[in-house]
């Protein structure tokens, strides 16, 4: 870990931002579809699945330097979330509702996913909070939250308001346009979702290089009072 080290939280922030526009213009121009990139399997999916690893993976380093359970916690957490992402848990957890019970999918219980997603942000919001001493220790990673959080929120709005025509109906949209609207409020739900773990990396990113100037120096001191001799 390396060369993300050394990679600054704007180069990060950047890159994704510049991946995104690309998937949403070549898929707009090649497809006339601009979600065309961010479907299941594709390599929307594909660079969702490596922000999250590398998330959990800095995570850890953090863990081994800093013994704080929290850290351990966030590693666990974002590993579940790549899992999620490449097999489709939560969505899978819908359908299983919809067997369980045995009822038809409506507008309200096709939201169940979208629900599921904003739970993981609550716990997560939930686990910062109650660890929050260890957090604040770091200030400069609660900017690159605040702001991977609102990204967050943004993405389960528009995951929800896409998720059927009936918004779109009852605002008094065509049926025959409502696709028109939908397909950018999609897109912007994946660039937000890829934005906000791009922000998560990029403040967790600085927290294990601070950490580990910290132990460097800590061991320099350590080692320049060990070789001090007192003068007689």
């Amino acid at each position: 870990m390396f060369a993300l080290q050394k990679v600054s939280a704007r180069h990060i922030i950047v890159t994704v931002a510049v991946l995104n526009l690309l998937m949403v213009v070549i898929g707009y121009i090649g497809h006339d579809n601009p979600t065309k990139h961010y479907r299941e399997g594709t390599v929307g999916t594909h660079i969702s699945i490596l922000l999250l690893a590398l998330i959990a993976l800095v995570n850890f380093q953090i863990f081994l330097r800093q013994r704080h359970v929290i850290w351990l916690l966030i590693s666990l957490g974002f590993t579940f979330l790549a899992f999620d992402e490449g097999y489709e848990i939560h969505e899978g957890l819908d359908k299983a509702f919809h067997r369980f019970f045995g009822i038809s999918q409506t507008s309200l219980t096709d939201r169940i996913d979208d629900i599921l997603i904003g739970i993981y942000g609550l716990i997560g919001a939930g686990i910062l909070y109650r660890c929050r001493a260890e957090i604040l220790r770091h200030q400069v990673l609660l900017q690159y939250l605040f702001i991977g959080f609102a990204f967050l929120a943004a993405s389960v709005v528009f995951d929800a308001v896409t998720n059927d025509n009936a918004l779109f109906l009852w605002i008094g949209i065509p049926e025959a346009q409502v696709l028109d609207f939908k397909l950018p409020l999609r897109a912007l739900e994946e660039v937000c979702k890829l934005m906000a773990e791009a922000f998560f990396l990029a403040g967790f990113v600085l927290v294990l290089r601070q950490v580990k100037e910290n132990r460097e120096f800590a061991d320099g001191d350590a080692l320049e009072s060990g070789t001090t001799r007192p003068t007689e």
